[in-house]
């Protein structure tokens, strides 16, 4: 009666695994392709290296200077790679790199946010993005923020929403073993190591699907955009007639919180809210 009860055990177990992983793949199909992508610390800096032969022309151009040719070729690339749904986190990095180098602030930010939205853990694209804010008109203090927020939003960081995923299927097909081990082992110290095992890796199943489904939402759901206008009035009301709040200057970024007709609602960093023409800003 034992044995036939551990293997209904052992063959629910495997069956849920199966499902898991199955669940996981789905959960990671976010269209992303990272080839010829040449990183390093310094901003706006290309190390020559491999890759497609386009970028390989592009990456030779950036490197002798002709950064308008190369932002062509780039340009196009991007243009041809969402033609297809995909969207490089290498590529919008370069891109980055090229408008930094003709002095384009606004384009340079826009392209390495959406590098950084791909790939959260890149730090190279951080200290980019850090480097650029330096070179924006606005300074815009950061309203306070609960702590605890800001640690679960920094480990969030850590991975992209595949990388993740990944990591929840690791942790969960490593927790069922330690149910193996748990059921199925006649010492009691084996069985006391995999039930405190086993009680991490739940968690860290539970946590890695929550980074990788928030993670995905931001790709898909994206709700932040950059200022392209050298200045706009941020206005109180979707009327051009309507109070001006404040003015921001291009390589600003703002959170869409409405949209009314061209006109969108928007959050700066310090809390206030108001209005902008659409035309004036670009999603990341």
């Amino acid at each position: 009666m034992m044995s036939v009860m551990k293997r209904v055990i052992l063959s629910y177990i495997f069956i849920v695994v199966a499902f898991a992983t199955v669940g996981a793949q789905d959960s990671t199909d976010v269209k992303t392709d990272s080839t010829g992508t040449v990183r390093n610390t310094a901003i706006a800096e290309n190390k020559p290296g491999g890759g497609k032969a386009i970028l390989e022309e592009a990456n030779a151009l950036y490197n002798s200077g002709d950064f308008r040719k190369a932002i062509e070729i780039l340009e196009n690339e991007k243009d041809a790679q969402k033609s297809q749904g995909l969207e490089s986190s290498g590529l919008y990095y370069n891109l980055g790199n090229s408008y930094f180098r003709v002095n384009e602030i606004a384009k340079a930010r826009l392209y390495y946010e959406r590098a950084l939205l791909l790939d959260p853990g890149d730090r190279d694209t951080r200290h980019n993005i850090d480097y650029v804010m330096t070179k924006i008109e606005d300074k815009i203090p950061v309203a306070d923020t609960f702590f605890l927020s800001i640690w679960f939003g920094a480990i969030q960081n850590l991975f992209s929403s595949n990388s993740w995923a990944t990591i929840g299927v690791v942790s969960f097909i490593l927790f069922v073993l330690c149910l193996v081990l748990f059921f199925f082992s006649r010492y009691i110290l084996t069985k006391k190591a995999a039930f405190y095992t086993g009680i991490v890796l739940i968690i860290v199943v539970i946590f890695a699907n929550i980074f990788s489904f928030r993670q995905k939402s931001r790709i898909e759901h994206r709700d932040t955009a950059i200022i392209m206008a050298a200045s706009v009035p941020m206005v109180s009301s979707p009327d051009i007639n309507s109070k001006e709040l404040t003015i921001l200057h291009a390589g600003t970024k703002v959170t869409v919180t409405k949209e009314d007709r061209s006109w969108l609602e928007v959050e700066i960093d310090n809390g206030t809210v108001g209005w902008i023409q659409r035309e004036k800003l670009e999603i990341i």
